[in-house]
């Protein structure tokens, strides 16, 4: 007997992952460019505004990547719990149709 499980995920959603972490890793190598931003400047008392709109950006990207991850991470949690409790009714056979 063999049981068919249908996935958390459906496969359309495999774009929304790849995306998802695109713009996490994206936003993550802007922080690191803020921070050595940050330091290059440190001795110079001064913080161009191009320093402070690439720390906004990074880090709105970061939540933003978080946040979609977070989402799908949810749906597909609410969605195995919906098939952990799908009930499966299997008929009894009736006699005439299991003596073939």
């Amino acid at each position: 007997m063999s049981v068919a499980k249908s996935k958390s995920l459906p496969d359309g959603f495999k774009g929304w992952i790849i995306a998802s972490v695109s713009v996490l890793l994206l936003s993550l190598v802007l922080v690191l460019g803020d921070v050595v931003a940050a330091f290059a400047y440190f001795s110079d008392k001064t913080n161009p505004l191009w320093v402070t709109l690439l720390g906004v950006v990074g880090a709105m990207g970061v939540g933003l990547g978080f946040a979609g991850l977070f989402v799908l991470l949810a749906f597909a949690g609410w969605r195995s719990y919906l098939e952990s409790k799908r009930v499966q009714i299997i008929s009894p056979m009736r006699e005439d149709q299991g003596q073939r």
